[in-house]
């Protein structure tokens, strides 16, 4: 799915999130922005996926996101995660003719320089995690913050983080993706988008195929290499997570939720949700109205 979402303000294009996932509950549900993210693990542990690569990140640890880049997040073993987000545009950090641009947020924005993707905590005393952590921490906490120097102790912190990539030469350097890696990657983000439009109505794998212009053995395999899930698990596990938004509201009933969200057998419906959730839906909203 892509996030249509607006990161920060216009004026300064960051985003900064907090997420408590309880033990069982999804992590972070399969999208991407064009803008890069910094995320850091806080307690728990997960395992997140960028592209067609995983890691298994523990508190401590911080993942660095290349703009349109497929992530998510994943439980491991079922346990807790949570974890911080700052979502922000390269362009507001760029100044034509600057050195920093020039070397690195330019080949940066167009993936021929990535930050190290997994920063692990613990490695060595001082390591990049360590550095990134503390920095990223205090970015995070200014949230709410109401300091009219907010967008400026930012933007310095994001040139803060990004340095100590420079001073430790954490980057990887890779050649251009190809332009079959790219069509397939952006074929793949098309068929999402016509998910999350289309989820309530009945979807086949010959229909989402088509989308993609793939064959339907192509397209199956590719899916599940980004995605982790086959189209069918993912569909389900979307439509859970939207019954379980309409759940939030005391208006709807169980079984409006259900049928809003792409489900027409009761039963079927409770079971996915348990998959999910390992709760039933009547167990999550009671849980929900505690919290």
């Amino acid at each position: 799915m892509r996030e249509n979402r607006r990161h920060g303000s216009a004026g300064t294009p960051v985003g900064i999130y907090r997420m408590d996932q309880a033990a069982g509950e999804p992590i972070l549900d399969h999208h991407w922005h064009e803008e890069a993210e910094f995320l850091a693990v806080v307690s728990g542990e997960a395992v997140f996926q960028i592209g067609l690569s995983t890691y298994k990140a523990s508190a401590g640890d911080v993942l660095f996101i290349p703009g349109g880049e497929l992530h998510g997040g994943y439980s491991l073993n079922g346990a807790a995660c949570s974890y911080g987000a700052l979502v922000f545009h390269l362009d507001w950090l760029m100044s034509q003719g600057d050195n920093a641009t020039t070397q690195y947020l330019e080949p940066i924005r167009r993936g021929r320089l990535v930050p190290e993707p997994h920063a692990v905590s613990g490695i060595e005393s001082g390591g990049l995690a360590e550095g990134l952590f503390g920095q990223l921490m205090q970015l995070i906490a200014m949230e709410h913050s109401e300091d009219p120097a907010k967008p400026m102790r930012l933007k310095a912190g994001l040139y803060q983080l990004l340095a100590e990539y420079v001073t430790r030469d954490a980057f990887v350097r890779r050649e251009p993706r190809s332009s079959l890696d790219m069509h397939t990657q952006e074929r793949l983000k098309t068929v999402l988008t016509y998910i999350d439009i289309h989820y309530a109505k009945k979807l086949t794998i010959k229909e989402l195929a088509a989308e993609a212009g793939m064959s339907e053995g192509h397209f199956t395999r590719v899916f599940k290499s980004f995605m982790r899930k086959t189209p069918i698990d993912y569909i389900n596990s979307l439509r859970i997570r939207i019954a379980a938004a309409m759940l939030a509201d005391s208006r709807v009933s169980i079984g409006e939720a259900a049928l809003e969200s792409g489900f027409d057998n009761f039963s079927y419906f409770c079971k996915m949700f348990r998959n999910v959730y390992q709760c039933t839906p009547t167990e999550y909203r009671e849980r929900e109205d505690l919290r």
